[in-house]
C-alpha cells in the first residue's frame, strides 16, 4: 500500500530509466564521437531534475555494427553518461521494432483494429523478435540492478515498446520495485481483445508495483480489460488511488499528467540561433514564420506533424481547403504552414513515403485554387528553435490527431508565446489528443467532422483578444503546474512509497509469458513441515482431519462437464485406503467437507467405514456412520421468494442461471457480460437483502455468484460444530487438527478453526492446496502430496513419537508396515521437492 505522504527523493535512491531510445544523440566525429544529452526525449537528466543517481538503459540511433566500436562505445556511455546502450543487429531491428511495435502494436494502442486478409497481422517471428528485445532489456537491468537492501533501487520502464520487460525482471527478480509509464493511448477492450498476445502483455503489467497512464480513459480501459480477461477487481482508495488485487498483490495505478520543462523552453528561446538566420535548408520556414513581422496583419495558423495517418493532417488540409471555399475573406492574408516529419525518434518512418504523396497531392490542389494559402514542408527532423519560431509566428496552432496520447507541441506553444511576450494564440486540439482533456483553454474538434472542424477554425480566427488571454492563461497555470520535473517526482515518490517486498512474501508462478505471474504469500506463509506434523499426530491423544474433496484428495474439475460423472464419483483405491486406515482408529475422526449433493459424495465415500461427510457446505452431515442430521432445521418459505427474483435477473441478463441447492440458492453470472453481470448482481444483492430481511437466511457473494443461503450453514461452521460434538463426548480435546482445502469455500474453514483456536496453536494445522493468497497458515503443491502426508499418516502417525522407521511394537491401524519407513522417506523427499503445479495454476 501507499504512505499518506509519499517520501522524498535524494541521492541515496537509485533510479534505472528503461526506454528502447536512450536520451542521448550520438554521431561521430571522426575518430571520436559527438554525444549530447536529447533534451527532447523528456527523460533526461535536466529534464527530469530528479535528485537521485539515474542509470539509463536503452537504445542509440547510431548503427555500429563492428563488436570492437561496440564495446569502447558501451564503456564510455556507461562512464560518462550513465547509460547501457544495446546494440540490436539489423534483423532483429527490423522485427521487433518496425513490424511488431510500428505496424502491429502501435495501431492497436491508438484503437485500431487490424483485420486479417491475404496475411495475418500477427507474426510469431516479430513476436519472438519481441520477446527477445524485452529479455535483452531486463538483461541489461539486471546487471546494473544492485540491491541495496534499504528499498532504494527503483526501475521505471517506458511505453508499449517494453511491456513485457517487467515479467522478464521479476522472473529472476522478484523483489525489484518496479514502475511503468504508458505514454500511448490504452486501447478499449474490444480493441485489445483482438491482440493476439493479450495476456501475456496484461499479466506482464500487473507484474509492476505502479502503472501509469496519462489520461483516466486509458486508465479505465486497461482496467476494464483487467476485469473482462482476468476477472480482477479495481477500487479507489484513500488519497484518490486506484488499484487493483491480482494474486494477492496489489498493483497501484496511476493517472499522472506528462508536462515539458519551462526552464528548458526559456533557455531555447533565449539561445543565440532563435533568431539568427539559418541555413540554406532551413530558409523557407524562416521565411515564412518572419511574414508576420514583414506583413503586418497576415495572419498564419501552424500545424506539425509526422508523416502518420493517426496524426490526421489530410483532415486538416480538407478542412482548411473547405474553408477557403466557404468563407472567401480567409483567402487573403492567411496561411496555413503545415511541418510534417517524416522520422519518428530520428527513425524513418516505413509508411511516409506514401503518406507523404497523398498530402503533396492536397497541397497542390488548394495551392492551385488558393494561391499562396498553404505552405507545406517535410523535414526529416524539426529542431526545437525551429518548433518555437513556428510556435511564436502562428497565431492558431491546430492539432487534428485521429488518435494520440503524448504531444508536448501544444504545451511548448502555450509556453513559447507567453515566454517571448507574444500576444495569446488558439489552441484547435482533436478531442482525441492527451492534452484536450487538461489544457481547458483550447476549443476541442472532432477531426472526423469536416463542418465542426471548419466551424471551429472560423471561430478561433475571429476570437476576441480578450477571451483568447483569458484561454491562454488557464491554460498557462496548467503547463508551469504539470511540469515533467513534477511529473518525474510525483510518478517516483508513489513508486518508492509502495510497500517493500521480502522474500518469502512472494513466488514466482507458471511458465510461459501468458501464465506468470508473481504470486504474493502473506508474511509467515510457508509450506506445511511434514515431519512436525507428523510429530504432532503421533503426540497427540485425540485427531480431528478435516479435508475437502475436489483439489485436495483429487484433481480439481473446472472443466464445462464435470468428468467425474462419467466414473460415478470413484477415487483411487489408495486414497480410499488410507481414508479407511485413519477412520479405523477410535482416536482419529476424519470428515469430508464437500459442497456437492449427498448422493455424490455418498458415491464416492460411502463404502468406506467409519468416516464423517459434510455435504452442501454442511447442509447436512454423519459422524462415522450415523446417521445423517441437519444442523439447523429452518423454514424454506424464503426459497420460492429468492428463486423468483433470482430468476427474472436471469431473464435480463446473458449468460446467468440459477441453481437450486439443498441449502441455498445460487444465482450464476460467471459466463454474463462482465462488467453487466457485475452491476447486475449488486442490484440482486441489495433486493434479495431487502425482500429476505426477515428470514435466517444470509446472502453471500462471490466470484460470478450471488448465494442465499441460512445463516451459519458453510464449511466454517461446520469445521467448529464438528469440533464441539467431539470435546462433547467426554473424549476430552481434540489436540491436533489437521484441516485441508484448495478453494474459496474453504477459507471459511481456515478462518473459524483459527477463531476457535488461534493462529499460535501448535496443534491446528490449516493447508490450502496451490501456492496462493489464503487465511491458512501453510501450503502443500498439489493434491498428490496430501495424499501422500494422508499415507504416511496413517502408516507411521500412530507409533511413539521418535520411534525409528520400521521399528515394531509401537501402536499400530493395521495399515502399517517394516517398509513404510522407506515410503516415509520417498514421501517427504518429494513433498518437499514437488513444484508439480505451478503450471497448472496458470
Amino acid at each position: 500500500m501507499l504512505a499518506k505522504e509519499p517520501p522524498t527523493l535524494d541521492r541515496a535512491d537509485h533510479v534505472i530509466i528503461v526506454a528502447y531510445h536512450l536520451p542521448l544523440r550520438v554521431e561521430r566525429a571522426g575518430d571520436g564521437y559527438n554525444i549530447q544529452w536529447d533534451d527532447e526525449r523528456g527523460i533526461d537528466m535536466s529534464g527530469m531534475g530528479l535528485p537521485t543517481r539515474i542509470t539509463y538503459v536503452g537504445c542509440i540511433e547510431l548503427d555500429v555494427p563492428d563488436q570492437m566500436e561496440q564495446d569502447r562505445l558501451e564503456r564510455l556511455l556507461l562512464q560518462q553518461y550513465n547509460s547501457v546502450v544495446l546494440f540490436l543487429d539489423a534483423d532483429l531491428k527490423e522485427r521487433y521494432y518496425h513490424r511488431f511495435c510500428r505496424q502491429y502494436l502501435a495501431p492497436m494502442m491508438h484503437n485500431q483494429m487490424h483485420v486479417i486478409q491475404s496475411t495475418d497481422p500477427f507474426q510469431p517471428d516479430e513476436w519472438r523478435a519481441y520477446c527477445q528485445v524485452n529479455q535483452l532489456f531486463a538483461d541489461k537491468v539486471l546487471e546494473n540492478y544492485g540491491n541495496d537492501g534499504e528499498g532504494n533501487e527503483m526501475i521505471w520502464v517506458h511505453d508499449y515498446h517494453l511491456m513485457l520487460a517487467p515479467s522478464c525482471i521479476v522472473r529472476k527478480m522478484p523483489l525489484a520495485k518496479i514502475g511503468f509509464f504508458l505514454h500511448a493511448p490504452f486501447p478499449a477492450s474490444d480493441v485489445w481483445r483482438t491482440v493476439a498476445v493479450r495476456l501475456e502483455l496484461l499479466r506482464s503489467l500487473l507484474n509492476v508495483d505502479l502503472v501509469g497512464f496519462l489520461l483516466f480513459e486509458y486508465a479505465r480501459n486497461f482496467l476494464t480489460c483487467c476485469k473482462r480477461m482476468l476477472g480482477l477487481e479495481y477500487e479507489f482508495q484513500k488519497g484518490g488511488f486506484l488499484g487493483v488485487e491480482y494474486e494477492g498483490r496489489h498493483v497501484h495505478v496511476q493517472i499522472c499528467t506528462f508536462g515539458i520543462s519551462p526552464k528548458q523552453v526559456d533557455r531555447w528561446l533565449k539561445a543565440p540561433e532563435f533568431v539568427v538566420t539559418p541555413n540554406a535548408a532551413d530558409v523557407a520556414l524562416f521565411d515564412v514564420c518572419s511574414r508576420p513581422h514583414r506583413m503586418p496583419g497576415h495572419v498564419l495558423l501552424g500545424g506539425l506533424d509526422y508523416l502518420d495517418r493517426l496524426k490526421g493532417v489530410a483532415a486538416k488540409l480538407l478542412a482548411w481547403e473547405a474553408l477557403l471555399r466557404d468563407y472567401p475573406h480567409y483567402r487573403q492574408g492567411y496561411t496555413l504552414v503545415q511541418v510534417c516529419v517524416g522520422a519518428r525518434n530520428r527513425i524513418a518512418l516505413n509508411t511516409a513515403p506514401a503518406v507523404e504523396a497523398e498530402l503533396r497531392g492536397i497541397v497542390a490542389r488548394i495551392n492551385a485554387t488558393f494561391p499562396g494559402s498553404v505552405h507545406f514542408e517535410v523535414r526529416s527532423h524539426l529542431t526545437p528553435i525551429e518548433r518555437l519560431r513556428l510556435w511564436c509566428a502562428c497565431s492558431v496552432l491546430l492539432v487534428t490527431a485521429l488518435r494520440e496520447a503524448i504531444n508536448v507541441f501544444p504545451l511548448e506553444y502555450v509556453l513559447a508565446r507567453q515566454l517571448s511576450m507574444q500576444p495569446p494564440g488558439v489552441l484547435v486540439l482533436s478531442e482525441f489528443t492527451g492534452f484536450a482533456r487538461v489544457l481547458n483553454g483550447c476549443l476541442r474538434i472532432n477531426p472526423n467532422s469536416q463542418t465542426e472542424l471548419v466551424e471551429t477554425l472560423d471561430t478561433a480566427l475571429q476570437m476576441q483578444i480578450e477571451e483568447r488571454a483569458a484561454r491562454a492563461a488557464k491554460d498557462f497555470e496548467h503547463v508551469m503546474r504539470c511540469t515533467n520535473e513534477a511529473f518525474a517526482q510525483r510518478f517516483l515518490r508513489e513508486l518508492k512509497a509502495t510497500a517493500a517486498k521480502t522474500e518469502g512474501d512472494f513466488v514466482r508462478v507458471g511458465f510461459g509469458h501468458a501464465k506468470f505471474r508473481l504470486v504474493g504469500m502473506g508474511a509467515g506463509f510457508k509450506p506445511l513441515d511434514s515431519s512436525s506434523t507428523i510429530e504432532a499426530f503421533q503426540r497427540a491423544s485425540r485427531r480431528l482431519l478435516l479435508l475437502d474433496w475436489g483439489g485436495t484428495l483429487a484433481p480439481s474439475v473446472k472443466a464445462f462437464y464435470d468428468q467425474r460423472d462419467a466414473t460415478g464419483y470413484a477415487l483411487p483405491r489408495p486414497v480410499l485406503d488410507a481414508l479407511a486406515a485413519l477412520s479405523a482408529h477410535p482416536s482419529c475422526d476424519v470428515m469430508i467437507m464437500s459442497g456437492l449433493s449427498k448422493d455424490k459424495v455418498e458415491a464416492a465415500f460411502g463404502a468406506v467405514p467409519g468416516l464423517s461427510l459434510a455435504v452442501e457446505h454442511g447442509f447436512e452431515y454423519r459422524l462415522r456412520s450415523g446417521e445423517w442430521r441437519q444442523p439447523l432445521k429452518a423454514d424454506d418459505q424464503w426459497r420460492s421468494i429468492a428463486h423468483s427474483v433470482m430468476s427474472m435477473y436471469a431473464t435480463r441478463t446473458h449468460g446467468a442461471f440459477v441453481q437450486q441447492k439443498g441449502s441455498s440458492i445460487l444465482y450464476d453470472f460467471t459466463d454474463s457480460d462482465p462488467e453487466f453481470g457485475a452491476m447486475s448482481s449488486k442490484e440482486l444483492q441489495m433486493s434479495l437483502q431487502h425482500v429476505l430481511a426477515d428470514f435466517p437466511v444470509v446472502v453471500r457473494t462471490g466470484k460470478g455468484y450471488v448465494e442465499a443461503c441460512h445463516k451459519d450453514i458453510n464449511k466454517g461452521a461446520m469445521a467448529s460444530l464438528m469440533l464441539d460434538l467431539l470435546e462433547a463426548d467426554g473424549g476430552g480435546k481434540v489436540d491436533f487438527i489437521l484441516c485441508a482445502g484448495d478453494d474459496s469455500t474453504d477459507e471459511l474453514m481456515f478462518s473459524a478453526l483459527h477463531a476457535k483456536r488461534g493462529k499460535t496453536d501448535a496443534g491446528v494445522f490449516t493447508v490450502t492446496v496451490g501456492r496462493k493468497p489464503s487465511e491458512a497458515e501453510r501450503y502443500l503443491d498439489d493434491y498428490r502430496e496430501v495424499v501422500s502426508l494422508l499415507e504416511l499418516l496413517c502408516s507411521i502417525g500412530f507409533r511413539a513419537p521418535g520411534m525409528a522407521l520400521g521399528t515394531a511394537g509401537s501402536e499400530t491401524s493395521g495399515a502399517g508396515g517394516g517398509g513404510m519407513g522407506r515410503k516415509m522417506k520417498a514421501g517427504l523427499g518429494s513433498m518437499s521437492a514437488s513444484y508439480g503445479n505451478l503450471a497448472e495454476l496458470g
